[in-house]
């Protein structure tokens, strides 16, 4: 193994070393070493919801473009940004776990999330869900309100998929005959939106 090489190996062992200290430090109430390093307690916060390996790559990363000298110069803003980006692709398994869970099918899956009917399956296949075959059952007039009020208390929320979520969670129904009913309101309501604004220019 080359020297440099070498030195990153270490330099990323060292900087995951550092983490893992400051972050047991704030569980313990001592933020001293998380403030020494200049990083904040939203980025600890974010940091405590990672697992260990991705502690580590966020340290190989860190490293990767850096001398070994130039490690122990810590560059918050910089680890920060890392740590940052390694908790959105967490949320974002998280949220492709859920939205599975509760029924999404391959289509949706596709649309929200880019993922490919072979990255569904597998998915499914290692969260041990099963596998619904046949038409998706037509929604009672029950549930399109319950999906439609759900659908306009999440009004707040700017995520798309967040605000599928919070439908899901309000109403207990299968994500795919959510998206189906949440599409028709979408439509209907971008047909009325065109349509005042025909009136107001006539």
């Amino acid at each position: 193994m080359a020297l440099s090489t070498k030195l990153k190996d270490e330099s990323s062992r060292f900087i995951s070393s550092l983490l893992l200290s400051a972050l047991e430090g704030c569980q313990q109430g001592n933020m001293e070493l998380a403030e020494r390093l200049g990083l904040s307690i939203e980025t600890m916060q974010k940091l405590d919801r990672l697992r260990a390996d991705q502690i580590f790559n966020i340290s190989g990363n860190y490293v990767r473009d850096l001398s070994a000298l130039e490690v122990f110069q810590i560059d918050s803003s910089k680890i920060s940004r890392i740590i940052e980006l390694a908790a959105e692709e967490t949320r974002q398994y998280e949220m492709i776990d859920e939205f599975l869970r509760r029924g999404a099918c391959k289509t949706m899956m596709a649309e929200l999330f880019g993922m490919r009917s072979t990255q569904v399956a597998s998915r499914k296949k290692f969260l041990n869900l099963p596998t619904v075959k046949g038409r998706l059952p037509v929604s009672t007039l029950e549930e399109q309100r319950q999906i439609y009020d759900a659908w306009l208390d999440s009004l707040k929320i700017a995520d798309y998929r967040e605000r599928l979520l919070y439908v899901a969670r309000a109403t207990n129904l299968s994500m795919s005959k959510i998206y189906r009913e949440v599409q028709e309101i979408e439509e209907i309501t971008n047909k009325s939106t065109q349509l005042k604004k025909t009136k107001i220019c006539a």
